[in-house]
Formats: structure tokens, C-alpha cells, sequence
């Protein structure tokens, strides 16, 4: 409802004009005006309502009128200001609350939810009924079924956490926050929260996950083609959320696949005089991200040290250097180029 329509429907009230709906939905919010508790609002936010209040009631009383209109007219300006700060203060709630997780709650109703927060300064070790384990960063909060159902294992998330998930391909996990759905089979990965500075983004370490925007983040419906379109990330492959929509990239520190899975390997990081193209095919192989370059003259390069100690962009920046290149990501893919 727009500030005309408030005027009209204020003028029908105060003429006893409305109709019945209209004078007791007037009333209500008079009345949840009255009973309002207003501590929780910080002081910028009381003194931005009161300006907005009173530049509206200013914007009447502005207009010629005779001194006994207006004091016939002060009821009406009073229920315009207690309509404009309920307004306000809905407004204020609504931004803030979390439909997402009611909609959770409410569709596990028929499970036993257990909610659990690490109010520690350090992680916390959750474990599920189906072995799945969960570790939970300080101030995370996660609710999840005591059983899970037979069809589905959910939990919903607050903050930040590692989960490391027991494969049941029957039995799908997902894990839900107020922006995102993350489903898998079974897998390793880390999901954290959206903040004031940082989007909500997911980090998978082994497996795949698919990553999907959260319909029920708001008491809004959005229209399917403003949802963000769904990805799938596999390890060392991040997903970062924002405005509607999902891009992957790289994680900020790519481990080697057998560190991940836990398996021997084969690989050697020490090269000796080896060319440039195979090095990428080694470090491709060993991290599972596709490293390539931008022109044949990189990749007739050779390259001797021994890189086994070193982190993947620590080991590139090795390389790089030798051969007066850079690289850069691409998605989720490193290119390596001597372009300035």
C-alpha cells in the first residue's frame, strides 16, 4: 500500500466511509503499534523511523488549511504516523527473519530435531545417526533429525562447518541454509553461511555436490527464471552465491586428490628439466583442476626442481617464475600466460 492509499483509506475511516475489513485491519495495526516493543531497534534506526514519520505528517500539515481542519484533521495524522512505524518496524522484521528455517522445521515436523550450537572457541565434532559426522566452527548452529527419514537425510545450517557424509545412495544428504541446498551422496565439503561482507559459498574437498539457491530463503516467491541456475562442484572447486546467482572457482588452497581421499600415489613433484606441458599434465592429474596455457611457446618450456613441499599455487608461482609467465583463474581453470 502506497502513501495515496494510506491518505484515502485514512480519510474513509476518520468519515466512517471504510468498510468493515478496512476498519478493523486500521485497528489492528493501531493496536500492534501500541504494544510494540521497541528496545531490540538500535538507536540509527529509531531516529531514521522518527524523521521519515514526521516528514510525512509535515507533507500534510503543509497543505492550506484552517486551523480547525487541522485539529479535526490530528486523529487522522496520528493513525498515519502509527500505520508508517508499524510499516517500519514489519519492514524491519521481515528483512530479518528466517523462512527458510521455519519452512525446515516445519517440513521435519513429524522428526524428532535436535538444535546444537558450538558456543566454543574452538570446532565441534557433531555426529549424526547415520555416521555422518559434522564440525561445527564456533557460533555455528545446526538442527538435525535425532533419526533421519527413511527416504532422506536433512539437516539445516547456521555459520560454518565441514561435513564429511557416509555414502548411502538411496538416501540422498542435504544440507540447508537460508541461501543455499546442498545435495549429495556421499562426500566431504565445507558450507559456510552468507554475512554482511562474505556471500554463502560451498567448498568440496572429495565427491561431488550439487548446489542449488534456497526457494524458501524468503516469504516471497520468486519467479523460477530469477533462481539461480543449479551447479555441480567436484574437489578443489568452490560455489559462491550472491544476487541470484551460483559461480564456481577454485578453493583458496587446492590439495592434492590422494591427501584428500586418503590413498597412495604415484606422482613425483620433483622434475628435472621436464617440459612445461607435461609438469601441467602431473599437477592436473594430482589436484583434479585442468592447468593449461595460452600459447604452444609456455608449453616448450622446461623446468628443474623439486616441488613436493609446496602448495599448487606455490608450486606455479615456482614455475612461473622461471619462465616469465603468470597465470590466473579462469572459472575453474588455471591459465598459465607470458601476456602483459
Amino acid at each position: 500500500m502506497n502513501q495515496k492509499s494510506f491518505y484515502d483509506l485514512l480519510s474513509r475511516y476518520e468519515n466512517g466511509n471504510c468498510t468493515e475489513a478496512e476498519k478493523l485491519w486500521v485497528d489492528k495495526w493501531y493496536h500492534n503499534l501500541n504494544n510494540q516493543n521497541f528496545k531490540d531497534l538500535s538507536s540509527p534506526a529509531l531516529e531514521e523511523m522518527q524523521v521519515n514519520t514526521w516528514l510525512n505528517i509535515n507533507n500534510i500539515e503543509s497543505k492550506p488549511t484552517s486551523a480547525l481542519k487541522v485539529k479535526r484533521l490530528w486523529p487522522k495524522f496520528a493513525i498515519a504516523a502509527s500505520i508508517i512505524i508499524a510499516f517500519f518496524i514489519a519492514g524491519l522484521y521481515l528483512s530479518s527473519y528466517n523462512h527458510a528455517e521455519q519452512s525446515f522445521i516445519d517440513e521435519n515436523e513429524g522428526l524428532n530435531l535436535i538444535s546444537k550450537t558450538n558456543e566454543s572457541d574452538s570446532s565441534l565434532v557433531v555426529s549424526l545417526s547415520d555416521e555422518s559426522t559434522v564440525t561445527l566452527k564456533p557460533q555455528a548452529n545446526i538442527i538435525y533429525p535425532k533419526v533421519f527419514a527413511a527416504n532422506k537425510r536433512t539437516v539445516y545450517l547456521k555459520g560454518s562447518a565441514f561435513f564429511s557424509v557416509s555414502k548411502n545412495p538411496k538416501r540422498p544428504f542435504y544440507v540447508y541454509n537460508q541461501k543455499l541446498v546442498i545435495r549429495v551422496l556421499g562426500t566431504s565439503f565445507w558450507v559456510k553461511s552468507s554475512t554482511d561482507k562474505l556471500p554463502a559459498q560451498v567448498a568440496v574437498r572429495t565427491g561431488k555436490v550439487q548446489v542449488a539457491e534456497n526457494q524458501k530463503s524468503s516469504l516471497f516467491t520468486f519467479y523460477k527464471e530469477k533462481l539461480a541456475k543449479p551447479i555441480l562442484l567436484t574437489p578443489n572447486q568452490k560455489g559462491i552465491f550472491a544476487h541470484h546467482k551460483l559461480n564456481k572457482t577454485l578453493v583458496n588452497k587446492p590439495i592434492p586428490l590422494a591427501e584428500a581421499y586418503n590413498i597412495p600415489t604415484s606422482l613425483s613433484y620433483n622434475f628435472k628439466e621436464e617440459s612445461i606441458k607435461e609438469i601441467f599434465k602431473t599437477l592436473s592429474a594430482a589436484y583434479g583442476i585442468e592447468i593449461k596455457s595460452d600459447n604452444e611457446q609456455i608449453s616448450a618450456y622446461t623446468f628443474t626442481g623439486d616441488l613436493s613441499k609446496k602448495g599448487l599455487y606455490e608450486q606455479l608461482d615456482l614455475i612461473c617464475g622461471t619462465i616469465s609467465s603468470k597465470y590466473y583463474i579462469q572459472g575453474t581453470s588455471i591459465v598459465v600466460s607470458n601476456k602483459n
